[in-house]
C-alpha cells in the first residue's frame, strides 16, 4: 500500500463529514491458493505482480477489498475492542446490511463496498452513548465541553483511531504531519459550525478515521 493512498482516504472520508492485514486466521475459500506471480506494466516478476487465480475469479488488477468478516474486525480493532459487532447500534446495523457486504475479494466482483461506511457510523456511534460515553472514559472527550475546549482531544482521537488500522504510521509515518493537519481541519470545520457539540465532532473524527482504515483496498 503506497503511503499517499492514505492519506487520500482520510481526506477523503473527512472531506464528506462524516495496508492490508488480516484480524483473524481465513478459511480456505477467503484466502484463495497461492500461484507463481505475475508481472504488470512497470514492474518485473521478482516484485511478485498480481496474481491471476484468486478467490472471485481473475483478479489482473491485483487489488482486493475487504469481506464482511474482515470490515468487521478493522472496526472493531479501529476502535480496540470498545465496541463490538454482537451489541448496540453496531450489531443491529451489522444485521441489517450483512448480506450487502462483499464476500469476494477481488475488487472487479466484490459488492457492497460502500455499505462499509453504515458500519463505522453505528460503531461509531456507541462510544457517545451512557452516562459516562466511551468518547469521554476513553478518548477524553467531555461531551458537555465546546469542541474548541475538546479540540486537541478530538485531534488526538482522529490519529489515534487511524494507528490502529495502520500499525503507529499515522501518528508516526513520514506523513503524520499532513494526518494532524486533515484532522485539524476536520474538527475546526465542526466547530465552525455554530449550532454543532462535541459530540457531533467525535462523531466526524470516529467516521473519517475508520471509514478510512476499515475501508483500505489490498495489493
Amino acid at each position: 500500500m503506497k503511503y499517499n493512498k492514505l492519506l487520500l482516504a482520510v481526506s477523503v472520508f473527512a472531506v464528506v463529514g462524516c495496508s492490508d492485514h488480516t484480524i483473524a486466521p481465513p478459511d480456505y475459500a477467503a484466502a484463495g491458493a497461492a500461484v507463481t506471480p505475475h508481472s504488470m506494466k512497470g514492474n518485473v516478476i521478482s516484485n511478485a505482480g498480481p496474481t491471476t487465480p484468486v478467490s472471485g475469479g481473475s483478479n489482473m488488477a491485483g487489488i482486493t477489498v475487504p469481506t464482511a468478516t474482515a470490515a468487521v474486525g478493522r472496526i472493531q480493532n479501529g476502535l480496540e475492542g470498545n465496541v463490538m459487532a454482537s451489541s448496540g447500534n453496531f450489531a443491529k446495523a451489522f444485521k441489517q446490511v450483512k448480506t450487502n457486504l462483499p464476500d469476494a475479494t477481488n475488487i472487479n466482483n466484490a459488492t457492497g463496498y460502500d455499505q462499509i461506511q453504515l458500519l463505522v457510523y453505528a460503531a461509531c456511534s456507541d462510544l457517545t452513548t451512557g452516562g459516562t460515553p466511551m468518547m469521554q472514559s476513553v478518548y477524553g472527550i467531555q461531551p458537555a465541553a465546546s469542541i474548541a475546549t475538546n479540540q486537541a482531544a478530538l485531534i488526538a482521537a482522529g490519529v489515534r483511531m487511524l494507528d490502529k488500522h495502520v500499525a503507529g504510521l499515522a501518528s508516526a509515518g513520514p506523513d503524520s504531519a499532513q494526518i494532524n493537519t486533515i484532522f485539524t481541519n476536520l474538527v475546526q470545520a465542526q466547530a465552525a459550525g455554530g449550532s454543532n457539540t462535541s459530540k457531533m465532532a467525535f462523531m466526524a473524527v470516529c467516521i473519517a478515521a475508520n471509514s478510512a482504515g476499515a475501508t483500505l483496498l489490498g495489493m
